[in-house]
């Protein structure tokens, strides 16, 4: 699994979606799970601008591979979020869409500033820390192209697949360019390899968690992947972060779908409540109105399911 930063510059573009079949949206059905799997990754792909804002104040922003790997990845990852919306939007789920990226930006008040703060200071306390953000870059990007195949075959809904397809080798070539920076840096690095395994196993998190709730994170996990096909695509998953020098035998995306396993049976209506309730809406941020931080006029656009002609 190779990657060259050369070439991926020069291919790197907008998410093509010539031939997707969009009028036919409509024609097939999405479940309440689909749907609810589908805003939370798009809201997740339209994050990744601040999830980009944390990394530039590490040592990352001295490697000019790693700034240019960036720079075209985060323009990748923003079709991924727009074309979401717009399958979403086509299917008779009318919002704002900048409204909605807004309101959870909003939503994270402090939190965003406080951790970009104590990654700026754990990057540049420790050189190896560079092994940590590119192992959790590399997992990330696995978790998320696992997520869409999964979401594949769990909707059964054609047009979603093409698009869905299409999403995962963007991610596909995010993953190898994460995972072979990773294992270049822990390659012969006992100290490099000590530290990541123990900040992966202690802050490492889901796809997510922290812009949604713990509870929006396990309706996620148990939707997609609380069977026995869903749990051995995660446990593969393990398996090949598990290659990287020093992580052999890790458990981080399996454990977190045990984990959601049990709080769901301390609470048979966790998770599954928020898909059944449709818990798809944004809501208006407390203590941080949308428009104080960004300058954004009007009132509160709608948010409904509309019936498709």
């Amino acid at each position: 699994m190779s990657f060259s930063i050369e070439r991926y510059k020069e291919e790197s573009k907008k998410l093509d979606t010539t031939g997707v079949a969009w009028a036919d949206v409509t024609a097939h059905s999405l479940s309440k799970g689909d749907l609810f799997c589908l805003h939370y990754m798009m809201d997740i792909e339209n994050h990744v601008p601040l999830y980009l804002s944390h990394l530039l104040v590490t040592r990352a922003c001295m490697d000019p591979i790693l700034t240019a790997f960036l720079a075209c990845w985060n323009y990748e990852e923003l079709w991924h979020g727009e074309n979401l919306g717009k399958l979403l939007n086509l299917y008779g789920i009318q919002f704002d869409t900048q409204d909605r990226i807004a309101r959870v930006r909003a939503n994270l008040g402090v939190q965003n500033s406080i951790s970009i703060l104590t990654t700026m200071a754990g990057s540049w306390l420790s050189k190896d820390f560079s092994a940590v953000y590119l192992s959790i870059g590399a997992i990330n990007e696995l978790s998320t192209l696992t997520g869409y195949a999964a979401l594949i075959r769990k909707s059964n809904h054609p047009v979603l697949a093409d698009l869905l397809s299409r999403i995962i080798k963007d991610e596909r070539r995010h993953f190898a360019f994460y995972y072979n920076s990773a294992k270049e840096w822990l390659a012969g690095n006992e100290k490099a390899q000590r530290f990541d395994r123990w900040m992966l196993d202690r802050v490492w998190v889901p796809v997510g968690k922290g812009v949604k709730r713990q509870e929006e994170v396990d309706a996620l996990a148990l939707y997609l992947f609380d069977d026995e096909q869903g749990e051995e695509d995660l446990l593969a998953l393990d398996e090949k972060i598990g290659r990287l020098p020093g992580l052999s035998g890790i458990k981080l995306m399996s454990r977190a779908l045990y984990e959601a396993r049990a709080r769901a049976r301390q609470n048979p209506d966790w998770a599954w409540r928020l898909i059944e309730t449709e818990s798809w809406a944004i809501a208006r941020p407390k203590h941080s109105p949308v428009a104080e931080l960004t300058g954004r006029r009007g009132g509160d656009p709608s948010y409904q399911l509309v019936e498709a002609d």
